[in-house]
Parts: C-alpha cells; sequence; structure tokens
C-alpha cells in the first residue's frame, strides 16, 4: 500500500532530516529548504501534508502555505515556528487557513498525532475537494438563509454591520451568553462575528465549543488583537476563519463574509469537509474555572448537541 506524501519545508537542513527520520515509516517524506522546489513536488504529486517554517530567508511560511493552498486545496496545511509573531499568526489564519499552527520545540509524539490525523482528513476529503475545485464552487442556491449571529456587547458595533449588510444577510444581535444561546437553539447560523470578550470576560472557550457543536459554523473574531498565543489558540482550538481587527474596515468585511459563506453552504452540502476544521473539544480542567455564566452556556449546548 502507498504511503501518504508530507512535504517539509524548513531553513535549518538539521531539522528537515529530524522530521524525515521521525516520518519516514509511516508516510512518504519530502523535504527541502526551498519554497519553488516545494511548489514543484506538490503540483506534480497528491500531498497529504505540508508543514512549513515560518521564517526562511526568501519567503515567510505563510506565504508558502498561502501558494499551497491555491496550488492544491486538499492539502493540509500546518505552520511549524519557533517564535510567535502577531502579524504571521494572523497571516497564517487569514491568507493559509492553517489546520494548526506548532511552535517549536514540539513534542514528537504530539505533532505525530497532529499530523496523522491531518493526513486521514486528507485523505478522506480528497475526492470531493478535487470536484470542487473543478467546478469552482457548489451551488449556494440550496441555502437561502444566510444568517449572522453578531456576539458583542457594543450594540454599535451591531447597528453599524446591520446597516452594512442588511440588504445581503439577515444580522441578529446577542449582548451576553444567555441571548446567544437562546438565538442558536432557535436559528442556524452561518456566521458569528464576536470578540474575544464580553463583559469584560474571555469567552474565547465558547468559540472552541462552538465549532464542535457546529462545524460549518464559520466563525471571524473582530477585536484589538494583541496576544500571539490567544491567536494561536483560536487556530489550533476554534479553527478561526478570520481575524478582523478592531477598528472595523468593512470593505474587508465585507469580502470575509461572502468567502465564509461561501465555505459554510460547501460545508452543509458536504458535511464530510468539516472534518477539515477538526478541533479538540474542550477538556474539564480547562472548563473548571469558567464563571458561573459560562459554565450555564456549555450545560446548555451540551444538551443541544445530544439532540441533534
Amino acid at each position: 500500500m502507498q504511503k501518504p506524501k508530507i512535504a517539509f519545508i524548513d531553513d535549518e537542513p538539521r531539522i528537515l532530516r529530524s522530521l524525515k527520520m521521525h516520518f519516514r515509516q509511516s508516510h512518504d517524506v519530502f523535504i527541502t529548504t526551498d519554497a519553488t522546489e516545494l511548489m514543484e513536488y506538490v503540483s506534480q504529486n497528491e500531498v497529504q501534508v505540508v508543514i512549513s517554517d515560518q521564517r526562511m530567508p526568501d519567503k515567510q511560511g505563510t506565504e508558502v502555505l498561502s501558494d499551497i493552498k491555491a496550488a492544491s486545496p486538499n492539502t493540509i496545511r500546518i505552520l511549524l515556528t519557533g517564535y510567535a509573531d502577531l502579524n504571521a499568526v494572523m497571516d497564517s489564519v487569514n491568507e493559509g487557513e492553517i489546520y494548526r499552527y506548532i511552535t517549536k520545540p514540539w513534542q514528537n509524539d504530539e505533532l505525530k498525532k497532529i499530523v496523522n490525523k491531518a493526513t486521514e482528513i486528507a485523505q478522506q476529503t480528497q475526492e470531493i475537494m478535487e470536484n470542487d475545485a473543478t467546478q469552482h464552487r457548489v451551488d449556494s442556491g440550496t441555502v437561502s438563509n444566510r444568517n449572522i449571529l453578531v456576539l458583542d456587547d457594543d450594540e454599535s458595533i451591531y447597528q453599524q454591520i446591520k446597516s452594512h449588510f442588511k440588504s445581503a444577510y439577515n444580522v441578529s444581535w446577542a449582548s451576553n451568553l444567555e441571548q446567544a444561546a437562546t438565538l442558536l437553539q432557535k436559528k442556524r447560523f452561518g456566521v458569528t462575528i464576536t470578540d474575544s470578550t464580553l463583559n469584560k470576560e474571555n469567552i474565547t472557550p465558547i468559540v472552541y465549543a462552538l465549532k464542535n457543536i457546529q462545524p460549518d459554523l464559520m466563525v471571524l473574531m473582530l477585536t484589538e488583537f494583541k496576544d500571539a498565543h490567544m491567536v494561536i489558540d483560536l487556530i489550533n482550538k476554534g479553527q478561526v476563519y478570520r481575524c478582523l481587527p478592531r477598528p472595523t474596515n468593512f470593505s474587508i468585511m465585507s469580502i470575509s463574509l461572502d468567502r465564509a459563506f461561501d465555505h459554510h453552504e460547501r460545508l452543509v452540502q458536504q458535511p464530510i469537509l468539516a472534518a477539515r476544521h477538526h478541533v479538540e473539544e474542550v477538556l474539564e480542567s480547562e472548563a473548571f474555572s469558567f464563571s458561573e455564566r459560562m459554565k450555564g452556556f456549555f450545560a446548555k449546548f451540551k444538551s443541544w448537541r445530544i439532540s441533534r
């Protein structure tokens, strides 16, 4: 049986040799320090996973993965880097749409687990992704309700979004978790626009939970991004679709919304593609320190998930 193909690009040959040794039993491993060589390999082979370092002499890893996304949409993309630069992390979301962001030094067992899962997902979705690429886009006419949930304690943000997009989308607003839970149980949303905090409380674990409950929900984070590690968690645990900084740029938001709904509709019509947004469940240990309001939100959604 043919081994799945994986490609690594890094500017340090020593790291590449180590990675090849670690994966050669399970994968057909290609290693390179050159982005052009990588693109040639990917264009000539069905590569399940590409893992790129961020800092390289000629090209940033986020640029490499964005090129891979365009050339081989089915290839799962992972960024492996020794530092957490906020701009690089943001680009990895908005341009590369990566599956995971892994910081060096990595744990071999954890990296192996992530790569194996990514390989499995790429193999499961290969045929559908190839057909999707041939057809360019799916028929969006089967999804009539383009519902957006704005989760923000600032009503002016909701009013601005509603005013700008009312002709194209149905915009609902929740200013707290109780309202959000009620709306999510009553209506199916394709996109949610949310800050990382709500009423001065970190609600990023809510994003993680929502992606577990509804994988086809596209999450646009609208916040004042300051912490690269928070964005890394939003990638790895929440698979956010886009990170949009405040103050709001509605031209960029319009493009992001159009693409988010196109992607949502593909996932609705081809549910198996939701595997490409696989996230780990929020652990009980992580939930231990949540406020009572957040625990109540999780309790509602555990019962909702079971009933769906």
